[in-house]
């Protein structure tokens, strides 16, 4: 709030008029509020305008008829009309009396009580530094023992007011415009993400739907085996010459290769399903998720992961949203993960015997009590298992302690796949 202006004192003004034989009529006290017509001057405007909101005008324009059709009016000229009705009593002026006594209820009986430049400044000044400017400018303006130095000061005050809030405003309003630009262009670069996305699922599910019917025709061709081996059973019944086994010979063969088409076809279509799978669960990350990275990446990422080799890992600490998505992760990689909270919820004989289940321990150093941290030192190294402080709790950390227990084995799952 800024500095007091000095006011006038009556005293003063008394002392000057007694030396220019002038002589002040004795000072009526009245009690009773001044009603809104009986306020004099340019007051009128702010009182609408600051204790009347729009709706509120609009409101009280459909009770009393005063505008007929008010939503032809704009909120400028519904605030001008209605400054008009209140230099006279009429029915609009005692609604809208009516309406702020109700409204502003607390401040006028609190405010009641009030005698002296002091105590109005004082009221006035509190009301502004907590912001409730609105209520104490209408039980100030219509007090009957308001000072006139006061009632000029706090005018002059919501006259400033409303020029610190049209250039707020503005302010406001670049920012908002920034603000709807940055949308768009996270907007046009997520629809991007997707759209890439959608091309990489459709191209899958192409080769899903080529290399399914290889496996269709895979499964006729072992049906004919069946049908061949039938015929060979019988064949062999009529006849054992030499002949008929070389035959039986070269079937058994070329149903041999047949089972092994067959077998390495099945397992390059589970591979197939299971990078789709992956695939759409990186969609759906990258959908909750800002697009901070770019497909190809988070693709390879997936597609490298280690082999844990059923390996169990123990996290201690860290955010309980984030321990599902952990779990997921370990378990993608052939391995399992147990939580201990790190706090007070689970005791030291807990986390002792977890520890002694787990063939490693992670844990991060910003979201673990340090008493937590302690206990799964010491229990580690009592028991000769290996831990690894994490920089942080987020999944990403997570997953790049983990790559030292263990490697990478898609090329060799493959390998191995195309070889049998």
């Amino acid at each position: 709030m800024s500095e007091r202006r000095p006011l006038v004192s009556l005293s003063a003004l008394k002392s000057t008029l007694a030396v220019e034989s002038f002589e002040l009529a004795p000072l009526v006290r009245r009690d009773a509020r001044r009603r809104i017509w009986e306020i004099i001057g340019a007051s009128h405007c702010s009182i609408v305008g600051t204790c009347l909101t729009v709706a509120e005008l609009r409101k009280i324009a459909r009770r009393t008829g005063f505008l007929g059709n008010e939503a032809r009016y704009g909120d400028y000229q519904i605030h001008g009309l209605f400054v008009e009705k209140m230099h006279e009593e009429n029915v609009v002026s005692r609604a809208v009396q009516k309406h702020l006594d109700a409204k502003y209820e607390g401040a006028v009986r609190k405010a009641k009580a009030l005698d002296g430049e002091e105590e109005f400044l004082d009221y006035w000044e509190s009301a502004v530094d907590n912001g409730f400017v609105p209520g104490a400018y209408w039980a100030l303006i219509g007090h009957p023992r308001l000072p006139a130095g006061v009632e000029t000061r706090i005018f002059g005050d919501i006259h400033m007011m409303s020029h610190l809030s049209g250039a707020a405003h503005r302010g406001e309003a670049r920012e908002v415009a920034e603000a709807r630009r940055a949308k768009s262009e996270i907007a046009r670069r997520l629809a991007n993400v997707i759209a890439e996305r959608n091309d990489e699922l459709a191209r899958l599910r192409g080769e899903i739907g080529r290399l399914g019917e290889e496996l269709r025709q895979a499964r006729a061709l072992s049906a004919e085996c069946v049908s061949l081996r039938r015929e060979i059973d019988a064949l062999r019944a009529e006849e054992r010459g030499d002949e008929t086994l070389r035959e039986l010979a070269a079937l058994r063969c070329a149903h041999a290769d047949l089972r092994e088409d067959h077998a390495r076809l099945e397992r390059r279509l589970e591979r197939l399903k299971a990078k789709e799978a992956r695939v759409v669960e990186v969609e759906s990350a990258r959908r909750i998720a800002p697009p901070a990275v770019t497909s190809e990446i988070a693709i390879a990422a997936e597609s490298r992961e280690s082999d844990l080799c059923g390996r169990c890992l123990l996290y201690v600490g860290g955010r309980p949203r984030t321990v599902c998505r952990l779990q997921r992760l370990v378990a993608r990689r052939n391995g399992s993960l147990i939580h201990h909270d790190g706090g007070m919820e689970d005791n030291r004989a807990m986390l002792s015997e977890l520890v002694r289940r787990a063939d490693a321990v992670f844990f991060p150093v910003d979201c673990v009590s340090h008493r937590a941290v302690g206990a799964v030192k010491s229990l580690c190294e009592s028991h000769g298992i290996p831990y690894c402080p994490l920089r942080s709790a987020s999944a990403s950390a997570f997953e790049k302690a983990i790559e030292t227990f263990g490697a990478p084995v898609v090329e060799a799952q493959e390998a191995r796949a195309e070889q049998g």
